[in-house]
């Protein structure tokens, strides 16, 4: 009876020990804030164990029309720092209301010196020629931009934690290979089938469309749905240019890129750019536009 209830003393003791050290460990964690999930992928790979980063934008929401959990806006308060993707909804939206939130922490945008498009509807036909000049936030969807976005980050760690420069340096390198091991599949796969076009419901990968030589057919039109007209003067253009695949995003409803795939005898791939697993997910969409 006696060692029974030594052995419940000393296990609450250790229980204790083990809450006060994560409490601790809590405490004395530093907290970046970024939007949305490529990004948080980018920024745990270089920052390690010495930051924890929240991403205000969850999986599977759009970040072009979301509104901010209070948990999500607790953390931000803690925030030191926020690394902006850039030209998104929700920080057009939001950040001046999170700057006011927490005036105190540093803000950087981490598309800085990437060459931003403006016109991600590209098609070839006068009639549903459109371009609207906002600026186009998609840049991860890109390898050659992701650098950049690395560049950015690792700079800014080193900013705000000048003590952890060595761990982020050698951070950084890891995640400039990967990047750069991307960028070498997507080429070798995607050469052979340089110019082809690929159709899409949101035109999340105008940036992957230029630097690898491809043309993006939009459904959605100026963000919204596209009305009969367009959606057959992109039909015929589909049809003209010989489009193989349709990509859906999970944001958004899956059946008017199903329609239209079946009037082109083409294939609906469903893709998610915002995924936390950046490299697969473009290796992924990569495969699809080279027919693997």
């Amino acid at each position: 009876m006696k060692n029974h209830s030594f052995l419940k003393y000393c296990t609450s003791i250790l229980l204790i020990f083990i809450a006060v050290a994560c409490t601790t460990g809590n405490k004395e964690q530093k907290i970046v804030t970024v939007t949305i999930q490529p990004q948080k992928y980018f920024a745990e790979k270089i920052a390690g164990d010495r930051f924890n980063i929240n991403c205000i934008v969850p999986p599977g929401s759009n970040p072009e029309a979301y509104d901010p959990s209070p948990s999500h806006l607790v953390h931000l308060g803690k925030s030191i720092a926020y690394f902006k993707i850039g030209h998104i909804g929700f920080e057009l939206a939001w950040m001046d209301k999170l700057e006011q939130n927490n005036p105190n922490m540093k803000i950087f945008d981490t598309s800085e010196g990437i060459d931003i498009l403006s016109g991600t509807h590209e098609h070839n036909d006068a009639d549903v020629h459109h371009h609207h000049f906002d600026a186009d936030p998609h840049t991860w969807s890109s390898p050659k931009n992701v650098r950049i976005i690395a560049q950015n980050m690792y700079e800014a760690f080193v900013s705000i934690d000048p003590d952890g420069e060595k761990v982020f340096r050698k951070n950084y390198e890891e995640l400039l290979d990967e990047i750069n091991q991307v960028d070498s599949i997507m080429t070798e796969r995607l050469s052979p089938v340089s110019g082809t076009m690929f159709a899409i419901y949101h035109p999340s990968l105008s940036y992957l469309a230029k630097d690898y030589n491809l043309h993006q057919l939009s459904l959605e039109y100026n963000g919204k749905e596209p009305s009969a007209f367009y959606l057959k003067k992109a039909i015929d253009i589909a049809r003209e240019n010989n489009v193989k695949v349709i990509f859906i995003q999970q944001e958004f409803d899956a059946k008017q890129a199903e329609s239209f795939a079946s009037e082109i005898n083409a294939k609906v791939v469903p893709i998610n750019p915002l995924s936390y697993n950046w490299s697969e997910e473009l290796l992924h969409i990569t495969d699809a536009i080279a027919g693997k």
